[in-house]
């Protein structure tokens, strides 16, 4: 059970890491930012 739990651990860093990758990625594009922004705030 405890090798199972280590593996889920890694694995869920792992996309931890993959989401924050992508995250810094998207702020190197301001345009890609600003798009995003006047999307959120079409919502309300």
């Amino acid at each position: 059970m405890g090798m199972r739990s280590a593996a889920l651990r890694w694995i869920g860093l792992a996309l931890l890491a993959a989401v924050l990758a992508l995250a810094f990625v998207g702020y190197l594009q301001p345009g890609f930012i600003v798009d995003l922004a006047n999307r959120f705030v079409m919502c309300f």
